[in-house]
């Protein structure tokens, strides 16, 4: 009965994080919401979800539990990818070690840093590259095979929902430019005021511009300038 319990838990817990996958537009909600229930799952009372920056040598790190205990490390500090985070990175895969403190990690940590037990790391992946991880730690027992295995299935969420906050952001500087570019349509296909004789255009704001000057602001339209046949005549007479 206590076996088929767990179970359930652990479904529920999946499917729990499979909804935030789509239930939030921002990655940090959805990724806070999956980490929740990796953290309820797993038993850590404590850990973080971090993705890794552009140069690819350190962690971003999205938010921070420390899970009720004191941690006085300074926020602005970098987090470079090393240690036990960096194996994590290297394999792919999700990576615990359960005597952290005696360990040889111990030496990476900041001044101030919480206490861990115990941690466990998860990849997120995207196209086969860890863009991110998952940190788990303090946990009252021993992380186990089995607390790695479900881990990593919350990593593969949140790598879902990483590559859904960042199409959707796609999505909308598209539509934003495309409005933009039908706003700009819109207003050359308006009546123009045009000086009869020297042909330059009147703005909104009652200013006269010339047409080069007039179309690049409204169609974002360079010139290069030269001259027609006709004019190249008058022109040559004109040196004459």
């Amino acid at each position: 009965m206590m076996i088929e319990d767990e179970h359930y838990q652990k479904v529920e817990a999946l499917l729990e994080a499979s909804r935030a996958v789509l239930a939030y537009t921002s990655f940090a909600e959805s990724a806070r919401a999956i980490f929740n229930q990796a953290k309820r799952i797993t038993g850590a009372k404590a850990g973080y979800v971090a993705l890794m920056n552009e140069v690819g040598d350190e962690n971003e790190v999205l938010f921070l539990d420390a899970g009720g205990l004191p941690c006085t490390v300074d926020p602005n500090l970098p987090m470079p990818i090393r240690g036990l985070r960096a194996s994590c990175y290297a394999s792919g895969k999700a990576v615990f070690d359960n005597e952290f403190m005696s360990g040889q990690w111990t030496k990476y940590l900041p001044s101030g840093h919480v206490a861990m037990k115990n941690v466990l790391f998860a990849p997120l992946i995207i196209e086969g590259k860890v863009v991110g991880i998952i940190g788990l730690a303090n946990k009252a027992r021993d992380f186990t095979a089995e607390d790695a295995r479900m881990a990593s299935a919350f990593g593969e969420f949140a790598a879902v929902a990483l590559q859904n906050s960042r199409n959707l952001d796609k999505l909308r500087t598209t539509v934003e430019r495309l409005e933009h570019a039908l706003q700009m349509v819109k207003t050359l296909r308006g009546i123009i005021p045009i000086c009869a004789k020297c042909k330059k255009i009147r703005n909104d704001e009652g200013y006269w511009q010339r047409v080069e000057e007039y179309i690049h602001e409204h169609a974002d339209v360079d010139f290069s300038h030269g001259l027609c046949p006709d004019c190249l005549k008058e022109y040559e007479k004109e040196l004459e």
